[in-house]
């Protein structure tokens, strides 16, 4: 897009125009009246939206009445999208009292046929400054995103239609303030808190000026008496870095919650509070960076009277490298490669640090050893190779390394101008940003950088004043078409907030551009959604006082909002540390709910949020009621990572005298972290050859507070350097995650500012510690290494295919060692690089190494030429050595690959390069790679179910419907016949906040169990919120079983509270079982029903126990436990995980039509293994089977309702030769795993399956209730045969429910003979055999057909339920 703002300059280019009315559509956004001032004259300020069916080239605008008068006129191009433009426009008006008329002309059209367009007229009147009056209606509240105090007023006396006075202050550098309209409310805002003051109405004529008295949100009971400013760092700073900048502490003791710190006069960040002390003390931080060298600022508190006034100089040093002696050389490789050779000298560099290397508008930034070609730090050679297309569009283009500068004259290219357009995109999370592009050159596609720029800070597009770029294309992705026509798309991952506008320019090879703009703010243009505090109704939360000392977890937010969907996706913002996070809301019974996650730490009291609209409508907490506020308790603040608090170096002082094989000089550190340390690293660099030496850091105890850390280098007098050796990076970690950083090679991104760079060792003062300078013995020799052999495989790649690897081979002779292997870096036209760092060595003999390494390029990496190949980085003694492409090519050794390009086709399955974080509760996430966006394809999950994406383009795919797991899976993208590559998903387990109470918790295990949600369930003879009150006159019986109790002495010992504790191999709930070890079983492909099956006797004896499992049935119940509706499986779809796991999906539709997703994933344990559920741990016997079953959604009739799954369990054992068999039946629950259990015996052999009182119901473990259903159902028991139907109740939920029920044979050694509810015979049988096994599956079928006719019958006739099952069961008896 070529725009040019003034339309006289249009006119007079001698295009052919014509003159059409009425086309132009102008839209001024907030058109309103104004009211005189500045020599009286009105002054307006406005953004235009205008639109034509053609490209506007310019747009002017013209007076009607009164005609001639004088205005001066601004009219800013801001951006477009399509054919809508947004202006901005500022003019001053008529003088007095008037009504000014005018309207719009443009040019649109294309250059060669352009026409001239007319607008509608407007009308603005304006009218001479008056008095008004303010009256607050409400109390201010505090914006924490933008640091200022806003409060609603009432303005008396203004007219209707006319924008707003405008106050000024009397202090204006140290406090200012606002009167805006929020959506038909006057809101006035002001930066700064002064203890009084007197607001003016904003009037050049101070004879006319209106004085108002306004109430502060000053607060008297904060002090600032034992406030302190600690710099850190003397007067006169004197840098030893670049990035060494000074970094500024303020301690404030208030008497309240923290006090919101402002910095004027400077463009330094504001103080950041990152943890308190014990004394009540808040700590606040900045770090001052390079951005003259002397500056004043002054620090402003809430308290306007009292101002920290600081003044300092340093002096800012940039460390730049500086260079002479270039050589340049141009050279044509190719037909499309023009390969610019560059060499020049260095000196006397003291700190390797990140050099910008500048191509025409592309800017890297690389660090040691890229271009370095050798030598050492005091005199070193610069050798870079870098390439561009063979004709430029008639400009000088640049390259630049740190100072050193070189033209190159592009030639004149004709050809039709560049077109790029926009087109349909969406947001894979709050951070990330899709933008898809549709272009056409007939040149080929280059490149594409992004700017950001802040609403309204947009000034002139050619000086490109607050305008940062964020982002150089490398592999973007070409969805269809080909270089010269297509689609694009690319993912930017954004963390500023706010009004924000992108400005993306495309390139082709040739370097000719077009722009494009995109604005959160006007993407569509809408009109601000009517989004206020008025449209909630109520806002709670799961948990509320919730206590975050030393604790973290997740929390929901349900907002009601008069049980009317908003027209629009709500959005919660929260900043618990200091990322800007974004949680969309879900509509879940008719109100929304975010859920999010709380750190720990943090600020205490009502926790800040905010609730947005897609157009930035916000609503801030605190304009919200107390009732809608969270509260948090926390005992202290850390916001901040580990900080080094003393430091010690050996030798302490003087010159380190390398004089043995193993010289240790060391550095001795004490780290402190109120969270907890987790880890770190340390990188320390030779001053001379730049080797470096990486440390971890690991604390000794786990998340220790306070310890101290030695760290040794050992150096050989036979190979040592004469250098220093320094700390060059230094980073540390807390529990939380939270980080210290010191770099003195790079420096931060304050693109993104937001995490406060404190330095880990900034109370370190004196810092000759950080540094030791070593001497080695003098007149030794060396043969320093040397490249023999260097080669590559594939010499030219598709970089749009799937497999895009290349295996990089050299050999090197090392002469008298090496101290670092040489790195690969690719390189492209646009500068951009990659390296190849997974190498293997492999030594051939005592002389020589051969390295390896394979890297796969980036999609789309290298367009819209080939990509160079560069060797550097080869370390030997007091030098390294490093080889461009040209030196590359000068040896005879390949060093360019040759690029194609081809899009994925609709067949190809793609490729899965990573996803989004993944919760254990399911839901939606994103999937990133590169994807055939048109093709049907589906993600297959390990579990054994797949899902259709809900959204998806070339580079992200968005899945609904994940279901819940704490485990590790698998996915992948399968198209047709075709599979992708299989990626790997740890979710992330959420953990919620626990209403349990007590130390311990819930007074531990003899005293009660928690649910996180009810709170503490108190054993027998306890009772209490905490369970640590006794219970007076209650009978206490024994939980303990068993004749002896719990097996004897040598099986068990009793509990009076938790039942028998058995001691190993003894389980049970009497401990008189040992676990049967069977064969793993064959899975049944048309159903989940498993067969158990003892196939040598366990016990010496001819009698092997066989036993079924089965899923029968689904009901709902009423709370009379009424049988509402039944649902039987007619057909399951099997799926085989792995030879240990198996699943399978079936539906239940109800009356309405509406179906239930069913899964059931059945999983053997060969071994024994402790697994989670509910947020509680059992332990899986051996042999076992464990059931996972998963229901989804479900339309109760009513909210007092609840579903009942009922499983059946059938053990039979086969006894040719023992006639006297008994069976033994028992279902009763167990203390200790707050589960219940059915035990069905038969002699002394038993199917045992456990049930545990506990499902996680929306993601959230709730207790559940189990119970016999076998009278109810007619279950069959005889002397060699026992059969239990178990119901599983669960309560009413939302989303969906899984419940864990697991089953195992054991041996008793008690048989079942001695219980007195045996049912015994003298009848041998003759076996299950295959016929018999059918016949009891088709009688769990039968029974489940049962079940569906006896609701009828109970609905209508419940005298004939027994009758209709006993007949199935009858059936069964008849297969013996």
């Amino acid at each position: 897009m070529y725009k040019i703002n003034n339309i006289y300059l249009l006119l007079c280019l001698s295009f052919i125009y014509k003159i059409v009315l009425s086309d132009l559509n102008v839209n001024i956004i907030d058109f309103k009246n104004q009211y005189a001032y500045r020599d009286n004259k009105c002054y307006f300020e406005k953004s235009l939206v205008v639109s034509h069916p053609d490209s506007v080239y310019g747009i002017e605008w013209y007076t009607v009445e009164p005609k001639n008068i004088s205005l001066f006129v601004r009219l800013q191009f801001l951006y477009q999208i399509n054919y809508t433009t947004i202006y901005s426009t500022e003019f001053f008006g008529i003088n007095g009292t008037g009504e000014l008329s005018f309207y719009f002309n443009a040019l649109t059209g294309n250059s060669s046929n352009l026409t001239l367009v007319r607008s509608q007229n407007f009308f603005l009147r304006c009218l001479p400054l008056k008095e008004f009056r303010f009256e607050p209606i409400s109390e201010y509240f505090y914006n924490f995103n933008d640091l200022k105090y806003s409060v609603y007023i009432n303005i008396i006396g203004i007219d209707d239609n006319f924008d707003l006075p405008r106050l000024i202050t009397e202090n204006p550098l140290n406090f200012w303030m606002k009167i805006s309209n929020d959506f038909g409310k006057f809101k006035l805002t002001m930066w700064g808190v002064p203890g009084n003051f007197t607001p003016l109405l904003f009037f050049y004529d101070e004879s006319k000026l209106f004085k108002y008295n306004i109430t502060s949100p000053y607060k008297d009971n904060i002090s600032y008496k034992d406030s302190i400013i600690d710099r850190k760092s003397p007067e006169d700073y004197q840098m030893i870095h670049r990035f060494d900048y000074p970094q500024y502490w303020i301690k404030l003791k208030p008497k309240e919650r923290y006090p919101y710190l402002f910095l004027t006069n400077s463009k330094f960040p504001s103080p950041k509070l990152v943890s308190s002390d014990n004394d009540g003390s808040y700590n606040y931080f900045t770090d001052l960076r390079p951005i003259r060298p002397q500056y004043y600022t002054s620090l402003l508190l809430q308290n306007y009277t009292n101002v920290f006034n600081i003044s300092d100089n340093y002096k800012y040093n940039s460390f730049g490298i500086y260079l002479n002696g270039g050589k340049f050389a141009e050279s044509l490789e190719s037909n499309r490669n023009k390969l610019i050779h560059v060499e020049c000298t260095g000196y006397n560099v003291s700190n390797i640090v990140e050099i910008p290397y500048y191509w025409g508008s592309s800017v890297s930034f690389l660090l040691f050893p890229f271009g370095y070609g050798g030598g050492n730090n005091s005199e070193f050679k610069f050798d870079i190779t870098v390439f561009t297309t063979t004709n430029l569009s008639n400009l000088w283009i640049y390259f630049t390394i740190e100072t050193y500068l070189y033209f190159l004259k592009g030639y004149s290219v004709e050809g039709p101008t560049f077109i790029v357009e926009s087109s349909d995109s969406f947001s894979s999370d709050s951070n990330t940003i899709l933008f898809r592009l549709n272009y056409s050159t007939p040149n080929g596609l280059s490149k594409i950088d992004l700017y950001l720029v802040r609403w309204p800070d947009v000034v002139d597009e050619e000086t490109q004043s607050f305008q940062t770029i964020k982002y150089t294309s490398k592999d973007f992705s070409i969805i269809s078409g080909d270089l010269q026509n297509g689609v694009l798309e690319f993912l930017y991952h954004n963390q500023a907030s706010g009004d924000l506008i992108f400005k993306i320019i495309c390139y082709d090879v040739n370097l000719k551009s077009e722009t494009l703009f995109f604005s959160n703010r006007y993407n569509t243009f809408p009109s601000k959604n009517d989004f206020n505090p008025q449209s909630i109704s109520n806002i709670t939360f799961l948990f509320n006082d919730v206590n975050l000392t030393n604790d973290f977890g997740y929390n929901i937010m349900y907002l009601e909002t008069y049980n009317v969907k908003l027209p629009f996706e709500p959005c919660l913002q929260i900043k618990p540390q200091w990322d800007n996070i974004t949680i969309y809301g879900e509509w879940v019974n008719s109100r929304y709910e975010f859920k999010f996650f709380m750190p720990p730490n943090i600020i205490p009291g009502a926790f800040e949020y905010s609730l947005n609209s897609p157009s930035l409508n916000y609503i801030l907490n605190t304009e919200l009621p107390d009732e809608f506020q969270l509260n948090v308790i926390s005992d202290r603040i850390d916001l901040m990572g580990p900080i080094v608090t003393t430091m010690h170096k050996d030798p302490s002082f003087g010159v380190a005298f390398i004089d043995n094989e193993n010289y240790n000089i060391s550095w001795t550190f004490t780290i402190k972290d109120y969270n907890g340390f987790n880890n770190g690293y340390v990188v320390f660099i030779g001053s001379i050859d730049n080797i470096l030496y990486n440390v971890s850091i690991i604390s000794p105890i786990e998340f220790s507070k306070e310890f101290t850390y030695q760290i040794n280098i050992t150096l050989n007098n036979n190979t040592c350097t004469s250098q220093t050796y320094s700390i060059s990076e230094m980073v540390l970690y807390d529990r939380y995650g939270l980080n210290s950083t010191f770099f003195v090679k790079k420096g931060p991104d304050y693109n993104l500012d937001y995490t406060p760079k404190i330095n880990p060792l900034y109370s370190i003062e004196n810092k000759s510690l950080f540094s030791i300078e070593t001497e080695c013995p003098i007149g030794r020799s060396f043969i320093q290494p040397e490249i023999k052999s260097f080669d590559f495989e594939p010499k030219s790649i598709n970089v749009g295919s799937l497999n895009r690897d290349v295996t990089f081979t050299y050999g090197i002779s090392i002469g008298s060692g090496i101290k670092e292997y040489p790195i690969i870096y690719l390189t492209s036209t646009n500068l951009q690089t990659l390296k190849c760092i997974d190498v293997i060595t492999t030594q051939i003999n005592s002389t020589f190494n051969q390295y390896k390494c394979t890297l796969t390029i980036p999609y789309g990496f290298g367009l819209p030429q080939d990509i160079f190949v560069n060797l550097y980085g080869l370390i030997g003694f007091g030098a390294y050595f490093g080889f461009s492409s040209i030196k590359l090519r000068d040896k005879g050794y390949p060093f360019l690959i040759e690029t194609s390009f081809t899009v994925l086709d609709s067949q190809s399955p793609g490729l899965i390069t990573g996803t989004s974080p993944v919760s254990s509760e399911g839901g939606s996430f994103y999937i990133y790679g590169r994807f055939p966006p048109d093709a049907d394809f589906t993600v297959e999950f390990s579990q054994g179910y797949s899902l259709t994406p809900s959204a998806k383009s070339g580079l992200i795919i968005k899945v609904d419907g994940v279901k819940p797991s704490n485990d590790p899976y698998t996915i992948s993208i399968k198209n047709g016949y075709s599979k992708s590559n299989i990626f790997t998903i740890t979710p992330i387990k959420i953990k919620y906040f626990s209403k349990c109470k007590g130390t311990p918790v819930c007074g531990g295990p003899t005293h009660g169990t928690c649910n996180d949600l009810s709170g503490c369930i108190c054993n027998w003879e306890w009772e209490g919120e905490d369970c640590n009150s006794k219970v007076i006159n209650k009978p206490q019986p024994s939980k303990c079983k068993g004749t002896p109790i719990c097996g004897g002495t040598n099986h068990g010992t009793c509990d009076d509270l938790l039942g028998c504790i058995c001691n190993s191999p003894w389980v049970g709930v009497d401990c008189n079982s040992k676990v049967i070890i069977v064969p793993q079983p064959e899975f049944n492909i048309t159903s989940p029903t498993i067969v158990l099956n003892e196939t040598t006797s366990s016990d010496n004896s001819e009698t092997n126990i066989e036993a079924l499992i089965n899923i029968i049935a689904i009901r709902e119940i009423d709370y009379n436990n009424k049988v509402l509706h039944i649902f039987t499986f007619d057909k399951w779809i099997y799926n085989s995980n792995n030879s240990k796991l198996s699943t399978y999906s079936s539906n239940i539709i109800n009356k309405n039509g509406l179906t239930t997703p069913i899964s059931v994933s059945i999983e053997y344990f060969e071994n024994e293994r402790t697994i989670e559920f509910a947020g509680q741990q059992f332990n899986m016997k051996p042999s076992s089977i464990k059931y996972t079953i998963y229901i989804d959604q479900y339309p109760f009739s009513t909210k007092l309702n609840q579903l009942q799954l009922i499983i059946s369990a059938t053990a039979k054992i086969n006894s040719d030769s023992n006639s006297n068999s008994c069976s033994n039946k028992e279902f009763d629950n167990t203390t200790s795993e707050s589960s219940d259990y059915v035990k069905l015996s038969l002699s002394s052999k038993s199917l045992y399956g456990r049930f545990i009182r506990r499902a996680l119901v929306d993601s959230v473990p709730l207790s559940i209730s189990n119970e016999l259903l076998d009278k109810s159902l007619g279950a069959i028991s005889d002397s060699h045969t026992s059969q239990s139907f178990i119901g599983i109740n669960i309560p009413i939920y939302n989303k969906n429910v899984i419940i864990d029920p697991d089953f195992s044979l054991l041996l008793n050694s008690n048989p079942s003979t001695t219980n007195y509810n045996s049912i015994c015979s003298q009848k041998p049988s003759s076996g299950l055999s295959k016929a018999k096994l059918a016949g009891i599956i088709i009688s769990c079928c039968a029974v489940a057909i049962a079940i569906t006719v006896a609701t009828v019958v109970t609905i209508k006739k419940k005298r004939n339920l027994k009758k209709e099952i006993k007949v199935f069961n009858n059936k069964l008896v008849a297969m013996k």
